[in-house]
């Protein structure tokens, strides 16, 4: 059951894949988003206690609404996902339909845990999430880009930046014993 649980969270955590400060509450000022809307393919591993799974992912982003491919190493699409403020969240794979009003409610249900949508569409372009206190900040690289933060109770380092690029090539999240990995491959701007 939990390898189950392992993969299903590789599936979920693909649609996409965030506390207060013991002594000052941090804020950091909200800029511009260079890519409101994008599609990104990468890959995705993930690790709760001794249970691993890795997976490829498509995932578009556009607005509000969320859409992800999750493969197989074969190349096989094993799972598709789907976020809107119309349709909830809805996890399929070819033998189950998960369905939940939001993904963390989705998550809550399948893996035990809330999967923090709204900070992973800001960390995943190298920003933190402007609605949530940040816990702490590491300084920015010689390039003003992020390298460490924490919000929410997550842990993300960001590894790598693509190459003269401000987005993120790969990531580390960790939440207790969760710890995954993203290397964001391909980037596409869809808002242009």
């Amino acid at each position: 059951m939990g390898s189950i649980k392992v993969c299903v969270f590789c599936v979920v955590l693909s649609v996409l894949v965030t506390g207060c400060s013991l002594f000052q509450e941090k804020r950091l000022p909200t800029t511009p988003f260079v890519h409101d809307e994008f599609e990104v393919s990468g890959r995705i591993a993930a690790k709760m206690g001794k249970e691993g799974s890795s997976a490829r992912i498509k995932w578009s982003h556009r607005a509000d609404i969320d859409a992800v491919d999750v493969y197989a190493p074969t190349g096989s699409i094993i799972a598709v996902i789907l976020v809107s403020p119309r349709a909830g969240a809805v996890l399929e794979t070819k033998d189950q339909v998960y369905e939940a009003p939001s993904v963390e409610e989705l998550t809550q249900r399948v893996l035990g845990w809330s999967l923090p949508l709204n900070g992973l569409k800001y960390w995943a372009r190298g920003r933190v999430n402007p609605e949530v206190v940040v816990d702490h900040l590491a300084a920015r690289d010689s390039q003003q880009r992020l390298t460490y933060l924490e919000q929410d109770g997550w842990k993300i380092t960001f590894e790598q930046y693509a190459e003269g690029s401000m987005l993120p090539r790969v990531m580390r999240l960790e939440f207790e014993d969760l710890k995954i990995r993203f290397v964001l491959d391909k980037w596409k701007r869809l808002d242009l």
